[in-house]
């Protein structure tokens, strides 16, 4: 009977750690509710086909879709505050939504301010990071992008296209100019222009040009 009794404790313990070890596994999973967005554009028509993005404030993708014909989406979600991001055919929105059971927002372009969003002599990629968000986007230039957040635009000091180099030269909009790669957008007070301007030198000393022009010479010499 011993025996059996320590059997039984062990197998008691047992239990309560694995309980204990797992669980996160075992907790009640939020509520979700049917959170209807709307995706309007600067004209007033609908954005339909348009990839959509949503986002926990501190990064995470939660969830992504498309809008339908008519510019709608529907997504399961707890209650909370969100960023979503929208791919429209010419132009990007941004909106932060707050989620309180059955939802319906409306993300609506002509109640937003926008920036253009452009480089010299040729185009790139950078960040755009709305204000109170861990949310980092990264998109090309030559872009327009509606918010009704400020935001963080960060543009890279250089990179590469064969067989040019290109390093920032300035960053400006209309007040303010950085030769850092970061400037503010205040999309919460007006319209913004934002330019990148790069030098471009042909990047004898860049790796991957060495690299290309090495394989080049190679093929020139077994096809010789």
């Amino acid at each position: 009977m011993s025996m059996v009794k320590k059997v039984l404790g062990a197998l008691a313990v047992f239990l309560t750690l694995a309980m204990l070890l797992f669980a996160p596994s075992f907790a009640t999973a939020a509520t979700t509710y049917t959170t209807t967005i709307e995706v309007v554009s600067p004209t007033g028509t609908t954005v339909a086909s348009a990839p959509i993005y949503v986002y926990l404030l501190n990064g995470t993708q939660v969830a992504s879709g498309t809008t339908n014909s008519t510019g709608y989406v529907q997504f399961s979600l707890a209650n909370g505050t969100y960023l979503v991001f929208v791919e429209g055919t010419h132009s990007y929105y941004f909106a932060l939504i707050k989620i309180a059971g059955t939802t319906k927002v409306v993300i609506n372009g002509t109640k937003m301010h926008y920036v253009n969003i452009s480089s010299v002599p040729v185009a790139t990629s950078f960040t755009l990071k709305p204000d109170h968000t861990n949310v980092t986007l990264t998109l090309n230039t030559n872009a327009t992008v509606y918010g009704d957040k400020n935001a963080t635009i960060v543009f890279p000091t250089s990179f590469f296209s064969f067989p040019y180099e290109y390093k920032l030269s300035s960053v400006k909009n209309a007040t303010t100019t950085v030769s850092t790669g970061t400037i503010f957008a205040n999309l919460t007070g007006a319209n913004q222009i934002v330019t990148a301007t790069y030098a471009q030198s042909v990047a004898f000393t860049n790796p991957i040009f060495l690299a290309i022009i090495g394989f080049i010479v190679l093929l020139i010499i077994v096809g010789a």
